[in-house]
C-alpha cells in the first residue's frame, strides 16, 4: 500500500513504484502538468458529493493506484465521502493543499488527518496541524489559480494595449471572522468605489471576463484575511498591475523576493489617507510602461502560477514515497 504506516514509513507493492495516474481537484483545473507516461485527469466539481453507492464504488476504483491532489475547496461539501475514499483507497496517495489553515482550524485538522501529504497554504497553525499529520509540508503558498498559463500568455497583447483605469481595484468577499479586514475595506470604499465588500458572484463569470476586469486597472488594493499571502497578489502581478499590500507582508517568504518595482506596501495610516500610496503606485505603473507590464506578467507566470505549486507538491510526493515521475524536458 502507499498510505502512511503507523511507524512513519511508506510501503509499496510496486517494484519499483511508479505513479500510474494523477487526479487533480476541480479547483486546480487551470493546472497543466508536464508529465509523460501518466494519466492526468481533472475531477468533476461535485466528485466528492456522491451519494449513490454504485457510483461511489466506481469512483473508488477510479482512484486506485493514483496520486490525488485536491484543494480544501474541492472537499468542503463532500467531507464524508472523501473520508471514506481516503480510508478505503489504500493504494492511493491523497495530497491536500489547504488554503484556509490560517482561519479555519476545524476544517484544516480534518484535512490533515485525512491526507497522506498535507500542504497548508499559510504559516499559521503549522505546529498544531503537524501533530495531526507528520507529513505536513510547506507552507505551499497560494498562487495564480484561476487561469491557465496558456490562457494568460495568449492574452499578453491585450494586457499591453488595453486602456487602464487609475482607480484601484479591490473587491473582496466578506468574512465575518475578519473584522479588521472588513473595516479596512469599508474605509477604503469611502475613497474608491472600486474597492469594497462583495459576494462570490465573481467566480461565476467566465475566465475571459474575470481577466478583463483585472487588467482594466493599473493598481490593485489587497487586504488579506489575516496576514496571509493571498492568490490575488499574484493575480495582480500576472495581469501586469501593481499590487498594494500591507506592510506586514513585506518580508514574508515569496513577498520579500518580489522586485520592488512590482509592488507597493501600505501602512494603517494609508488606509485612512490612501492618496499618497495610491498615487505612488500609479506613478510606478506609468513609469514602467508596457515593458514592465510584460516583465511582471512573465515573472508571475514563471514563479507564482499554480503549475509551479503543483510541481512542488509532486516533488514532495516522489521524495517521500520514493516513486517515479517522468517529466518532459
Amino acid at each position: 500500500v502507499l498510505h502512511q504506516t503507523t511507524t512513519g514509513c511508506c510501503t509499496s507493492d510496486l517494484n519499483p513504484p511508479h505513479i500510474i495516474k494523477i487526479f487533480l481537484g476541480a479547483t486546480l483545473a487551470s493546472c497543466k502538468l508536464r508529465v509523460v507516461d501518466c494519466h492526468v485527469e481533472i475531477l468533476e466539481s461535485n466528485f466528492f458529493r456522491e451519494t449513490d453507492s454504485v457510483k461511489q464504488k466506481e469512483k473508488q476504483d477510479l482512484l486506485e493506484w493514483a496520486v490525488v491532489i485536491v484543494n480544501n475547496n474541492d472537499i468542503i461539501h463532500g467531507k464524508l465521502f472523501y473520508a471514506r475514499l481516503y480510508s478505503q483507497c489504500q493504494n492511493t496517495i491523497f495530497v491536500v493543499w489547504d488554503f484556509d489553515n490560517h482561519h479555519w482550524l476545524e476544517m484544516s485538522t480534518f484535512l490533515a488527518v485525512h491526507s497522506d501529504v498535507y500542504a497548508p497554504g499559510n504559516h499559521e497553525n503549522l505546529y498544531i496541524l503537524s501533530r495531526f499529520n507528520f507529513l505536513t509540508v510547506g507552507p505551499v503558498h497560494c498562487s495564480t489559480i484561476q487561469w491557465s498559463r496558456g490562457f494568460l500568455a495568449n492574452r499578453l497583447s491585450d494586457m499591453l494595449t488595453v486602456p487602464r483605469l487609475d482607480e484601484p481595484l479591490g473587491k473582496h468577499i466578506y468574512y465575518s471572522c475578519c473584522s479588521y479586514r472588513n473595516r479596512v475595506i469599508t474605509t477604503l470604499n469611502q475613497f474608491y468605489p472600486s474597492i469594497g465588500l462583495t459576494d462570490t458572484h465573481f467566480h461565476s463569470h467566465s475566465p475571459e471576463d474575470r481577466l478583463k476586469e483585472w487588467y482594466s486597472h493599473k493598481v490593485h488594493w489587497i487586504a488579506p484575511l489575516l496576514n496571509d499571502v493571498p492568490n490575488r497578489l499574484f493575480d495582480a502581478i500576472v495581469t501586469g498591475g501593481i499590487p498594494i499590500v500591507p506592510e506586514s507582508l513585506r518580508f514574508l517568504p515569496l513577498v520579500r523576493d518580489i522586485n520592488r518595482d512590482y509592488i507597493q506596501f501600505y501602512s494603517p495610516l494609508d488606509v485612512i489617507n490612501p492618496n499618497r500610496i495610491h498615487e505612488k503606485a500609479i506613478e510606478m505603473f506609468n513609469h514602467g510602461g508596457t515593458d514592465k507590464i510584460a516583465e511582471r506578467h512573465r515573472y508571475a507566470l514563471e514563479h507564482h502560477h499554480v503549475d509551479s505549486r503543483i510541481d512542488q507538491l509532486l516533488n514532495y510526493v516522489t521524495d517521500i514515497f520514493e516513486i517515479h515521475l517522468l517529466k518532459r524536458k
